[in-house]
């Protein structure tokens, strides 16, 4: 009895040891980095981009191509007709393994310049928390994708 006490014992740590270096990782753990579209900056230059408005489109027509893009990929949290602005919410965009990453949050503007509205600006915004803090930068998937869809929509032919 004592002897396969003994030896109960000593299986048990012998498991308990050889697992114990062993870490389990959650199946929803973020990865280590923001995805590899986020570029940091702290340039509204780097950010923007900027798509001349084709000649004879309206004011009206022009903001709702803006507003009908915008809402096919994101929801609109700001708009202004008659400034010409909109915005996304600051949104997760990104997903790891089924799950929203909360440390990624991206956003887009679109602003129509000058009194005339000639040029319609796009821009990305993109931040990610490392720790306390966050990163500041641009997504530039989403600055490209949305810009090259509002050219098509309301830019200049060739």
């Amino acid at each position: 009895m004592r002897v396969q006490r003994v030896v109960r014992v000593a299986v048990l740590a012998a498991f308990l040891g050889g697992c114990g270096g062993v870490r389990l990782r959650s199946p929803i753990a973020p990865a280590s980095g923001p995805p590899a579209s986020f570029l940091p900056t702290t340039s509204d230059v780097r950010a923007t981009r900027l798509v001349d408005v084709r000649d004879g489109m309206t004011k009206a027509a022009a903001f709702r191509a803006a507003t009908d893009l915008l809402t096919q990929r994101y929801s609109v949290d700001v708009s202004d007709q008659h400034a010409g602005f909109l915005m996304s919410p600051w949104q997760s965009s990104v997903m790891r393994e089924g799950v929203p990453d909360l440390r990624y949050r991206t956003r887009v503007v679109i602003r129509f310049l000058g009194d005339d509205w000639k040029q319609a600006s796009v821009r990305s915004e993109a931040n990610w928390q490392r720790g306390h803090e966050w990163e500041i930068g641009f997504d530039s998937t989403a600055l490209d994708a949305v810009s090259n869809e509002l050219k098509g929509r309301i830019g200049k032919r060739p």
